[in-house]
């Protein structure tokens, strides 16, 4: 189905083989497929906040793997301020009740040997911050493979400046969540034409409303790179969101379908 106001055609997605989800049926879980998952060697996560279930579950799945995670957010303060609201919110709604334990099951995961957070921001290679660190750094400083390695960022306003940088380096698959996709379309379209993936996947996050055209603002794109996954020239003929595989993150609201548009 297409009409004239709906996304860019460019952000169809292709064939793959079987897909598969990681993380929880709701916010935090992302799509990736088999072929990826069985040969990947690593997880680079850049945003972690308080789900982390994507990656609880790769290492289920992968437990020799490697998980490397940068975000200089999540800290003691970030565990302590968030536990008294998690457990305000149970008292009064007597909900997230399994929140107010978030730190432990972070603890959990992140006591493993081969599953590290860095409390680092991940910025453009221009910059210069003893408190943060740039891709290429990242990947020296952790003797990272990338043709074995999935990627998952989260790209708010300031980590667009990273797609640049995210070039340099052919990841193996990279699960993208974008926000304020209604104001910075053109970037995604100009990262996507300078490489060499192709999207397999793509779902709209329904947190926030959809712009006046009724499209997701926050896409949840998952790409192969086509240098190391096999991948159908052919662009998917069913129905988004795809019902068993994605789930709404805000379970109180309906699923934004998602509709391309009829122009090239």
């Amino acid at each position: 189905m297409t009409n004239k106001n709906g996304l860019p055609q460019k952000l169809k997605p292709f064939y793959t083989k079987k897909l598969l989800r990681l993380g929880t049926y709701k916010d935090g879980g992302y799509i990736i497929n088999q072929e990826i998952l069985d040969k990947s060697k690593t997880l680079l996560t850049f945003g972690l906040f308080e789900e982390f279930t994507f990656e609880e579950d790769y290492f289920k799945m992968k437990p020799k793997n490697r998980i490397i995670v940068y975000d200089h957010s999540v800290n003691k303060t970030f565990w302590i301020k968030n536990a008294l609201k998690w457990f305000f919110h149970f008292i009064h709604n007597q909900k997230n009740f399994s929140k107010i334990f978030g730190y432990f099951n972070y603890r959990k995961l992140f006591k493993k040997e081969n599953v590290n957070h860095y409390k680092l921001r991940v910025r453009e290679h221009a910059q210069k911050n003893t408190s943060s660190i740039s891709i290429k750094e990242i990947i020296l400083k952790n003797n990272i493979i990338p043709k074995e390695t999935i990627l998952k960022i989260d790209i708010d306003m300031d980590e667009y400046r990273l797609l640049e940088d995210i070039l340099e380096f052919d990841f193996m698959s990279i699960v993208f969540e974008f926000h304020h996709t209604d104001l910075l379309m053109d970037k995604i379209l100009k990262f996507l034409e300078n490489s060499k993936y192709k999207i397999i996947h793509i779902h709209g996050n329904n947190f926030d409303y959809p712009d006046k055209n009724g499209n997701p603002i926050y896409l949840e794109i998952t790409l192969a790179n086509t240098d190391y996954i096999e991948v159908s020239n052919n662009h998917i003929d069913y129905k988004l969101p795809v019902e068993k595989l994605d789930f709404p993150n805000d379970t109180k609201k309906d699923e934004i379908p998602i509709i391309f548009s009829s122009d090239s």
